[in-house]
C-alpha cells in the first residue's frame, strides 16, 4: 500500500513540478499510514486512537508537529509538502471498501466514517504492475522532454 501511495505522490509531484524538497512530499504520503498502523498492529485496542493519526486533522497536527524540526524560514514550505502528500494519501485511501465504515473524516468533530467504496485495499497489490508501468511512463516523458528542452 506505501508502494501505491508513493507512486501517486510520485505522479502527482510530476504534475505540480515539485522539485526542492520532495522527498518530503513522499514522506507526507506515507506519514498517515506510517503514524497510526504500527499502532494498531501492535496494540490492536488502540485502532479508535489510531485512525485520529489517519485523519485530516491528525494529519495536519503531525505535520505541523514534524515541520517544527526545521529551520522556521523552512517550516512553511516543509509543513505544506507534508500536508498536501499527506492529504494525497487520505485522497486515495477514500476510494477504499472497509469491512466496518471508514475513515474518520471529521473527527474530532464527527465519529461518522466515510469510504466511497471503489475497491478493497489489498486491491493495491493486484494494481501494482498498472501503477508502476504509469510510473515508467510519466518518468519516461519527463526525461524525454527534459531532453527535449536542453537541445
Amino acid at each position: 500500500d506505501l508502494v501505491t501511495h508513493v507512486a501517486g505522490a510520485y505522479l502527482v509531484k510530476r504534475g505540480v513540478n515539485i522539485t526542492r524538497y520532495a522527498a518530503l512530499f513522499y514522506l507526507g504520503a506515507m506519514l498517515p499510514d506510517l503514524t497510526s498502523r504500527p499502532l494498531h498492529i501492535i496494540w490492536p485496542r488502540t485502532m479508535l486512537a489510531s485512525q485520529a493519526f489517519h485523519s485530516p486533522v491528525g494529519v495536519f497536527l503531525i505535520c505541523w508537529l514534524v515541520s517544527l524540526f526545521f529551520r522556521v524560514d523552512q517550516r512553511k514550505r516543509i509543513f505544506f509538502l507534508l500536508i498536501g502528500g499527506s492529504l494525497l494519501h487520505l485522497l486515495m485511501d477514500s476510494g477504499q471498501k472497509q469491512l466496518e465504515g471508514g475513515y474518520l473524516w471529521f473527527f474530532p468533530f464527527s465519529m461518522k466514517t466515510f469510504s466511497l467504496g471503489l475497491f478493497w485495499p489489498e486491491d493495491s497489490v493486484r494494481f501494482l504492475p498498472y501503477t508502476a508501468i504509469a510510473v515508467l511512463i510519466v518518468y519516461g516523458i519527463s526525461k524525454w522532454r527534459e531532453g527535449r528542452e536542453k537541445e
